[in-house]
């Protein structure tokens, strides 16, 4: 079959001097490209990388393709990630993981909270637009601050976890005007962290639960920022499977597959959880277009802990994705379903 890998690639965006250094973050390096290209090779496929820029969809028709592997992480907007998917479903081409709604909505992390009102337990928190009203009245602090529409952790730092209130509504303020949107602002939890592995869809399977403890920071402080990802090695220790008991191993299994379901996800997702003081899991974020590095993703840690190959990995998104779609039936190109 012959395949269209969508993505970004880091190396063909030049930073602007007064954007943030994260503003790329989400890109993937051509070395996880080509990794992904080589592991859907593996599996009996050919497959061109295309940059999902301006050019995607003329380069897509053009190239008749039989299915678009989707790791494109779109260029501008909070409904970025959407944009292959509905490029995709324009052109009647076939692709993997969520369609444009369910990227939309995730990516927007308020609107995803709002979604699994009832259903998830979440945070409390206020969503901050204009950085000259900023109330945090009747808010306990410390607090968590991130952009609310941003992936891979941009915005999110070590400073991010807010514990000053006469500073706090500042500290906002800059967030809201360095990365151009709103700023999600929600109680700190101060509990272990997590991330769930899902594949699947009428009947979603947990691939594993990945703990991601901290190494040298309190975990009452710890947050999961960009400092602490980009230096995982010596900041992180990861724990898959966890250091849970059976009973709260099962709960957050639970609380994952009803998110996975409830936001419409496709293939397969990562779903992000934190601890709250009582013990309980509160839904952080789910991630439908997960990053793929074969060295450092969270998701690709997550399996091989659970000693799933990263071929292995990219063999069964792709099945999940061909029979979702009927080519795995069918082995002929098809339309979207």
């Amino acid at each position: 079959m012959r395949l269209a890998l969508a993505c970004n690639r880091s190396d063909r965006y030049r930073l602007a001097d007064h954007r943030p250094d994260d503003l790329y973050e989400e890109f993937d390096a051509p070395e996880t490209i080509d990794a992904i290209a080589e592991a859907i090779a593996a599996h009996g496929h050919t497959v061109d990388p295309i940059e999902a820029d301006r050019t995607f969809p003329a380069v897509l028709e053009r190239g008749k393709y039989d299915f678009v592997f989707n790791i494109a992480e779109g260029l501008t907007g909070r409904c970025r990630e959407s944009q292959v998917p509905a490029v995709c479903e324009m052109l009647g081409v076939s692709y993997s993981g969520s369609d444009a709604i369910t990227l939309g909505i995730t990516l927007d992390k308020d609107l995803a909270k709002r979604v699994l009102k009832g259903r998830v337990r979440t945070a409390a928190g206020r969503l901050f637009i204009h950085p000259d009203r900023i109330d945090l009245s009747g808010m306990p602090f410390p607090l968590l601050a991130k952009p609310n529409a941003e992936g891979s952790s941009k915005g999110i730092r070590n400073r991010s976890r807010l514990t000053d209130p006469i500073t706090a509504p500042s500290d906002i303020a800059e967030m809201i005007r360095m990365y151009e949107g709103p700023v999600l602002v929600e109680e700190f939890l101060p509990g272990v962290e997590c991330t769930v592995g899902v594949l699947g869809n009428e009947h979603p399977e947990i691939l594993g639960i990945m703990e991601i403890a901290p190494r040298h920071t309190p975990l009452g402080e710890f947050v999961y920022s960009l400092e602490a990802k980009r230096d995982y090695k010596n900041q992180i220790d990861y724990h898959s499977p966890p250091r849970f008991s059976e009973n709260t191993r099962k709960a957050v299994e639970q609380v994952a597959t009803e998110a996975f379901i409830a936001l419409g996800c496709r293939d397969f997702a990562r779903i992000d959880f934190r601890f709250a003081a009582d013990g309980e899991p509160c839904f952080i974020e789910a991630n439908p277009l997960p990053g793929l590095s074969p060295i450092k993703s969270d998701l690709v840690l997550l399996c091989r802990g659970m000693d799933i190959t990263y071929h292995d990995l990219i063999g069964r998104i792709l099945q999940q994705a061909f029979r979702r779609t009927g080519l795995a039936i069918s082995g002929s190109r098809v339309g979207v379903s």
